[in-house]
C-alpha cells in the first residue's frame, strides 16, 4: 500500500517482539514450567525421606520440681520398596500432562502470531482508509466551493449546494470513524507487540498455503496443536484410570530410626540411644467404596476427554474450511474490487466532465465520487482479509513454524527447564530464582534481522 521508509518496522520485527515478550505466551510458558515439576514430584516417592525429631517435655506437677523432664533427639529414614506400580503411573501421567502443555504452548504462540499479523495489517488498512477518506473530504470541499461559485452565477440551484454540503458532512463523519478505527488498531498492535507502531513497512509476501480445502482439512486434523493437546489429555485420563485401580495394590516400605533419649524423674532416670529397623506392608481391604468411586470418576473423566477430542476435531475441520473459504472469497473480492476501482475512476472523471457541460447534475458527480471511494476501501479491506486468512489457515493446520524461522528470534526451548528440574530431584533446596527477577530469562532471545 505504501513505499517502505528506510527505518521501517517490518512484520517479522513485530512477530519477533510479540513472540519474545508477549504476556500471553509468557504465561503459557510459566504454566508449562509448573507441569514440568510433576515428574520430580512423582519421582520423589521413590527416593528416601529423612526426617528429624526433637522433643522436650516437662512435668508440671509441683511435687516433681525440676524433675520429670524428657529430652529426645532422633532421625528417621523411610524408603518405599514397592507401591504396586503407582510410581510408574504417576510419572507417566506427569509426562503426558507436560506433552499436552507443550502442544498448548505451541497453540498459544500461534494465536499470538496470528493476532500480531492481524494487528499489523489493521494498522496499515486503517491508515490507508484514513488517507482515502481525507482525500475524499478534500475532493468534496473543492466540489462544494465549485458548487457555491456556480450557484452565485446561477448555474446551479440551492438544492445542488445543499447536496454537496450534506455529502461533505457525511465524509467528515466517515473520516472521524476511520481515525477512530486507526487509533484502535494502533492500541491493539501495542498490546500485542509491546510498543506502538511506527513507520510500518508494507506486508511481505505471505507463506505458502495448501492447494485445496481437503488438503487443509487433512493437515489440520493431523497437526493442529489444540487437537494434539486434546488427544494427549485422553492419554492422561487413561493412565489415571490405571492409577486409581492400583490403589488396591500392597505397599511395602523400610523404616530406620535412631533416637537418643534422656529422661529424669523423682524415682528413676533413663538415658541412651535406641535404634530401630522395621519393614511395613499394607494393603487396603475395605475402603467404604472409596477406591471404586475414584475408578469410576477417572473413567468418566476419560469419557469426557474422548468427547472433547471429537468436538475439537469438528471445530478444527470447520475452522480450516472457513479459513480456506475466506481466503478464496477475499481473492475473488480483490479481483472484483480492482475492476471496480478502475471502472469507477473512469466513470468519476467522465461524470465530472459531463457535469461541467451541463449534461449531468451535481448528485451524479457526488455518487460517482462515493462509489470510487467505496471501491477503494473495499479493495484495501479485501487485501487485508486475504492476508489474515492465510495466517489463520496456517494456524489451524499447525504450519506456522516457517514463519518463526524467518523472524530473527530464538525459539523457546521447553526441554531446557524440564531437563533442569529433572536433574534437581536430589537437590533438596533448589528453589529456583525469584519470578520477578527471572521474567527476562524466560523470554525468547531476539537474534536481530537475518
Amino acid at each position: 500500500m505504501f513505499a517502505a521508509p528506510v527505518s521501517a518496522e517490518t512484520l517479522p520485527d513485530a512477530i519477533a517482539a510479540a513472540y519474545s515478550s508477549n504476556p500471553q505466551v509468557a504465561a503459557a510458558r510459566a504454566q508449562l514450567r509448573q507441569l514440568d515439576e510433576g515428574v520430580p514430584i512423582a519421582w520423589s516417592n521413590k527416593l528416601p525421606r529423612i526426617d528429624t525429631r526433637l522433643l522436650f517435655s516437662q512435668d508440671l506437677s509441683p511435687s516433681f520440681g525440676n524433675l520429670g523432664q524428657t529430652w529426645q533427639a532422633g532421625v528417621s529414614i523411610n524408603q518405599a520398596i514397592w507401591e504396586g506400580g503407582r510410581l510408574r503411573s504417576n510419572v507417566a501421567i506427569a509426562t503426558a500432562r507436560i506433552e499436552a502443555a507443550r502442544a498448548r504452548l505451541i497453540a498459544a504462540e500461534y494465536r499470538v502470531i496470528v493476532q500480531t499479523v492481524t494487528a499489523y495489517a489493521d494498522v496499515l488498512r486503517t491508515a490507508e482508509s484514513v488517507r482515502l477518506n481525507e482525500n475524499q473530504v478534500k475532493v468534496l470541499q473543492q466540489q462544494l466551493r465549485a458548487s457555491r461559485d456556480r450557484f452565485e452565477v446561477g448555474d446551479l440551484t440551492r438544492t445542488d449546494v445543499a447536496q454537496s454540503e450534506a455529502r461533505l458532512a457525511a465524509a467528515d463523519a466517515n473520516l472521524m470513524v476511520a481515525r477512530s478505527q486507526e487509533v484502535q488498531a494502533q492500541q491493539a498492535y501495542e498490546r500485542l507487540v509491546g510498543r506502538p507502531p511506527k513507520d510500518l513497512a508494507p506486508l511481505p509476501a505471505p507463506p505458502p498455503q495448501p492447494a485445496t480445502m481437503q488438503e487443509a482439512r487433512d493437515m489440520a486434523l493431523a497437526t493442529n496443536p489444540d487437537l494434539t493437546a486434546a488427544r494427549l489429555d485422553e492419554k492422561v485420563a487413561e493412565r489415571d484410570v490405571r492409577l486409581q485401580k492400583q490403589q488396591r495394590a500392597p505397599t511395602v516400605g523400610v523404616q530406620a530410626q535412631g533416637a537418643y533419649t534422656q529422661a529424669t524423674g523423682p524415682f528413676f532416670g533413663i538415658s541412651g540411644f535406641n535404634p530401630r529397623l522395621a519393614v511395613t506392608a499394607t494393603m487396603p481391604l475395605y475402603t467404604g467404596g472409596l477406591i471404586a468411586a475414584q475408578v469410576r470418576q477417572a473413567k468418566a473423566r476419560e469419557s469426557e476427554t474422548l468427547e472433547l477430542i471429537d468436538q475439537t476435531e469438528r471445530v478444527v475441520a470447520e475452522t480450516a474450511s472457513n479459513s480456506w473459504i475466506q481466503l478464496k472469497t477475499s481473492e475473488a473480492v480483490i479481483q472484483s474490487a480492482k475492476t471496480a476501482v478502475s471502472a469507477n475512476s473512469l466513470a468519476s472523471e467522465g461524470v465530472r466532465r459531463e457535469n461541467e457541460v451541463g449534461s449531468r447534475d451535481i448528485l451524479d458527480v457526488l455518487n460517482a465520487e462515493q462509489e470510487l471511494l467505496n471501491a477503494r476501501v473495499t479493495l484495501v479491506q479485501a487485501e487485508r482479509d486475504r492476508y489474515v486468512a492465510i495466517y489463520q489457515l496456517l494456524e489451524t493446520i499447525g504450519r506456522l513454524e516457517l514463519v518463526l524461522e524467518g523472524v530473527g528470534v530464538g525459539r523457546y526451548d521447553p526441554n531446557e527447564n524440564f531437563r533442569k528440574v529433572k536433574g534437581d530431584s536430589w537437590r533438596e533446596f533448589a528453589y529456583g530464582p525469584d519470578p520477578h527477577e527471572d521474567r527476562a530469562k524466560n523470554q525468547a532471545p531476539l537474534l536481530g534481522p537475518k
